[in-house]
C-alpha cells in the first residue's frame, strides 16, 4: 500500500492538468452533496437556543370530526384538548404550548409597526436557552395571573428605546401597555420554535379559540415509545369524554421529521410522505454522485491505457488480476479522497459565506462548529469519496485486468 500510495502521487504529478481536473470535478460534486448534507445537519441538531431537539417532540395538527353531523375540520391543537388533555401527561418532563400573534407595536414619533409575537407559557423559558442581555422570562405565577409582562429581543428593543434602557419600561401593544422584564440576544430565524421579535404570556391576551403548537420534553429520548402511548390515551380520552365530537393528534414527532413540515392525519400517512421525501433526497444524491463518476470515468481510462504495458508486464510475472484491479481502485482513491477534502472544506466556506441564503442565518451570527464538525460528517464524506471512485474507475480497471498478456504488453488497448 505504501509503494501503491507514492506510485499514485506520482502519477498525479506526471498528469497535473488531468489531476487538477480529476480532483475539481470530485470537489464540486462532494462539495454539493455535502452543502445539502451539513444544512440538514445544522437544521436538526441540539443547539442553543433549541438545545432540546432531540429529546423535545411535537404536536401541531389535529383532525376533529363531528360523528353527529358527519363533518370535519383540521388545525393546529385547540386550547382546551391541550388544557384538559395533553398538559395532563405525567410521562414527559415539561409539556409546553405557544401561538403566535401580530400586534401593533407603538413607537414615538414613528408610525406603528406589526410585529410577530410568539404566545407561551412559563415552561417555555425551560425549553429553550436564550441569552437574556438583562432582566428573566416571566414565571408560572407571573403566566397563570395573566399578567400583561413582555421579554423582547435586542434589536426590537433598539427600535423602541432609541438609546435608552426599556427595562422596567411599558411597549404599547395594540395600545395596550406590557411591562418589558426581560432582552434577549436576537435569535436567527433558523430557530423557528424560539424565533420573535417579542415574547408573551398568552394568558394576557383572549387564547380560547387560538390554535396552539405543543412542545413534550422527554427526559430521555427513551421515554419516546410511553410519551407516544400516553398521548394516545389522551386522545381515547377526549373521545369518550366529548361524543360524538372525535379527535386525532397527528404525532408526536420529533425534530426532524417536525421541520419537514409534513401535514398528515396518521401514521401511514406521513410514513407514505417521509418515504417520498426521502426518495427525492436520494434521487438528487445518485445524479450528483453519477454526472462527476461519469465524466471522471474517462479520465481513469484514459490514465490505464498509458499504463497497459506495466500491467501486462505484471500479469507476466503472475500478478493476479484482483490484485491489479485494487491497486488501480486505490491510486484513484487517493485522487477521490483529495477530492473529497478540498469539497468538504469547500462546502464549510459555502455554508459560511452564504447562510443567510441557505439557513436564513445572518450574517452576523456564527455557525456554532459543533454543527459542522461531527464524525457522521466526516463518515459520509469518506463513503462518498468510495462511491466515486468504485463508479469512476471500477470498470476501466476491471477490464484492463482482463486483457491478455500480450494485448496489454503490446498496449493493444481497442477492447479497454
Amino acid at each position: 500500500m505504501k509503494i501503491y500510495f507514492k506510485q499514485a502521487i506520482q502519477i498525479l504529478k506526471q498528469n497535473k492538468l488531468m489531476s487538477i481536473i480529476a480532483i475539481l470535478g470530485t470537489a464540486l460534486a462532494i462539495m454539493m452533496i455535502m452543502t445539502i448534507i451539513v444544512s440538514e445537519e445544522i437544521k436538526n441538531i441540539s443547539v442553543a437556543p433549541e438545545i432540546n431537539r432531540n429529546t423535545t417532540f411535537y404536536l401541531s395538527r389535529e383532525v376533529q370530526k363531528d360523528t353527529l353531523n358527519n363533518s370535519t375540520s383540521s388545525g393546529y391543537i385547540g386550547y382546551a384538548p391541550y388544557r384538559d388533555y395533553l398538559s395532563q401527561m405525567k410521562t414527559p418532563q415539561y409539556v409546553s404550548a405557544l401561538t403566535t400573534g401580530v400586534f401593533k407595536l407603538s413607537i414615538p414619533g414613528m408610525e406603528e409597526l406589526n410585529v410577530y409575537a410568539k404566545l407561551t407559557d412559563e415552561k417555555y423559558w425551560n425549553l429553550f436557552a436564550f441569552t437574556f442581555i438583562e432582566g428573566r422570562g416571566y414565571t408560572a405565577e407571573e403566566f397563570a395571573s395573566g399578567v400583561k409582562y413582555a421579554v423582547v429581543s435586542q434589536s426590537t428593543a433598539r427600535k423602541v428605546a432609541k438609546g435608552e434602557n426599556i427595562l422596567g419600561k411599558d411597549i404599547l401593544l395594540n395600545n395596550i401597555p406590557y411591562r418589558v422584564i426581560g432582552i434577549v440576544k436576537d435569535v436567527p430565524h433558523i430557530f423557528r420554535n424560539a424565533y420573535a421579535p417579542i415574547w408573551l404570556p398568552y394568558t394576557s391576551v383572549p387564547h380560547k379559540q387560538k390554535a396552539f403548537s405543543v412542545f413534550i420534553k422527554a427526559k430521555d429520548k427513551k421515554d419516546f415509545p410511553a410519551i407516544y402511548a400516553e398521548t394516545r390515551e389522551a386522545e381515547q380520552k377526549f373521545n369518550a369524554d366529548n361524543k360524538p365530537l372525535t379527535i386525532a393528534w397527528a404525532g408526536p414527532y420529533n425534530h426532524k421529521t417536525f421541520a419537514m413540515q409534513i401535514n398528515a392525519n396518521n401514521q401511514e400517512e406521513l410514513k407514505s410522505k417521509l418515504a417520498v421525501q426521502y426518495r427525492k433526497k436520494i434521487f438528487i444524491f445518485i445524479i450528483l454522485l453519477l454526472v462527476p463518476a461519469i465524466n471522471l470515468s474517462g479520465f481513469s481510462l484514459s490514465r490505464i491505457k498509458k499504463r497497459m504495458s506495466e500491467i501486462g508486464v505484471r500479469k507476466a510475472f503472475g500478478a493476479k488480476k484482483y490484485v491489479i484491479l485494487m491497486q488501480v481502485l486505490y491510486e484513484n482513491f487517493i485522487t477521490s479522497l483529495i477530492g473529497g477534502i478540498l469539497g468538504l472544506l469547500a462546502s464549510y466556506l459555502v455554508i459560511y459565506h452564504m447562510r443567510t441564503w441557505l439557513l436564513d442565518i445572518p450574517t452576523d451570527s456564527n455557525i456554532p462548529i459543533n454543527t459542522l464538525v461531527s464524525p457522521w460528517i466526516f463518515i459520509a464524506v469518506f463513503g462518498i469519496c468510495v462511491i466515486i471512485n468504485l463508479l469512476s474507475a471500477g470498470l476501466p480497471a476491471w477490464k484492463a485486468s482482463r486483457l491478455p498478456i500480450t494485448n496489454s504488453i503490446n498496449q493493444n488497448d481497442r477492447e479497454v
